[in-house]
């Protein structure tokens, strides 16, 4: 075995204290000095490898120290608890990537991620008064591991009645990973069934369909017995409803840029651009006056005209439209046009950011934008006024 006991020995010992919380727990309180007591009362013995020399020495040191009795002082420490939780999480996500996706997941669980194979806090108190109660010998960290891991495999994956019954009862743990699977679901109907994409776009309805299936669950109106699939089944119904409210709701509204995602047809190309009216030349604002084109009291042509001149870059006005404020245009077309989301665009425009600082950046781009909107509209306003 080649390397400085020493070193090693610290290294080894360390590695232990991160994944046992020796520490925290009050096994250890001092990694330093225990390093160089194993490196004094247990060398490695000659031609001894170091796989052989980690696994004698380690055995012996928890037996020195008297680890056993430590565990059993200790079932009522909070740290030892959380050392326990650490571990049965660390064994069931293995046993998650490694298992055929069950179907409670699959109706309830967000992509990658799980509720069958979830320790919930309450699920655990369960499992550690069990298990821990009358508290069995652990010779060394490695028994205490072995221990874990058979939990994990005996009592995974959750039953899913237990789920579905915690969701009844409003646990905040199966609703949180429920409403993320909502969040991607939300955003693929939005997009196939109402044309809208983007978070900002799709948040108001996720928001309400989380309101809507959490008051139908919780509030017992759904048939019992209720299962994952009656769950997701009932989310998908209201998800279709607020599209086809929604939908409802623009064809009565007046055109408004926030819900404009402007695609031009044939049709739009020969109306808007291919008129002769709308060439530099034939531009009424250097031949009468808008109001030959525009009804002054309609409003869906004051916004439509507002459109179809801030999109057409080739527009003569388009130009004076969007004058100084062109980068910002831009990433309005970005969002609006291109269907980018907030994180993209501020990817695209070179920000390396992430978590919260991200949000900062997603957050000031979205206010910008809404004044931009807003400034556009006012100079629109005026310009009315002026080619009048």
């Amino acid at each position: 075995m080649t390397g400085s006991i020493e070193r090693n020995t610290l290294e080894l010992l360390t590695k232990e204290n991160e994944r046992y919380r020796l520490e925290r727990t009050g096994f250890l309180r001092n990694i330093r000095e225990e390093a160089a007591f194993i490196a004094e009362k247990f060398p490695p013995l000659p031609d001894e490898d170091f796989p052989h020399w980690k696994s004698r020495c380690l055995r012996e040191y928890y037996r020195t120290k008297g680890f056993g009795n430590f565990c059993r002082n200790s079932v009522r420490n909070p740290e030892f608890e959380t050392a326990v939780g650490s571990l049965i999480r660390l064994h069931l996500r293995k046993i998650f990537e490694s298992s055929v996706r069950t179907d409670t997941d699959r109706y309830l669980a967000p992509d990658n991620d799980t509720v069958s194979y979830a320790l919930e806090q309450g699920l655990f108190q369960e499992l550690y008064t069990m298990y821990f109660s009358a508290m069995p010998t652990f010779g060394n960290t490695a028994e205490l591991e072995r221990f874990c891991l058979g939990i994990a495999r005996s009592s995974f994956p959750v039953e899913e009645t237990r789920v579905v019954d915690g969701m009844k009862g409003n646990n905040s743990f199966y609703w949180e990973k429920f409403y993320i699977k909502l969040k991607s679901l939300t955003a693929a109907f939005c997009y196939r069934m109402s044309g809208i994409s983007g978070e900002n776009n799709t948040h108001d309805i996720w928001s309400d369909t989380c309101i809507s299936v959490n008051r139908a669950v919780t509030g017992r109106k759904m048939k019992e017995p209720v299962t994952a699939r009656d769950i997701i089944s009932y989310s998908v119904g209201v998800l279709r409803n607020k599209n086809k409210e929604l939908a409802r709701n623009r064809a009565k509204a007046p055109a408004d840029i926030d819900t404009v995602s402007y695609r031009l047809t044939a049709e739009d190309e020969e109306k808007y651009f291919n008129n002769p009216v709308t060439k530099p030349e034939n531009f009424p604002s250097q031949a009468g006056g808008l109001s030959n084109y525009i009804d002054y009291t309609d409003k869906d042509s004051v916004q439509g005209y507002f459109i179809v001149i801030l999109y057409n870059k080739e527009h003569p006005l388009h130009g004076i439209l969007v004058k100084g404020m062109e980068d910002k245009v831009g990433k309005l077309f970005e969002h609006y046009i291109d269907g980018l989301s907030y994180e993209e665009i501020t990817a695209r425009h070179g920000s390396t950011a992430s978590g919260r600082e991200q949000a900062k950046e997603c957050a000031r781009l979205r206010q910008e934008i809404k004044r931009l909107k807003k400034s556009l509209y006012d100079r629109f306003t005026r310009m009315l006024e002026e080619y009048r």
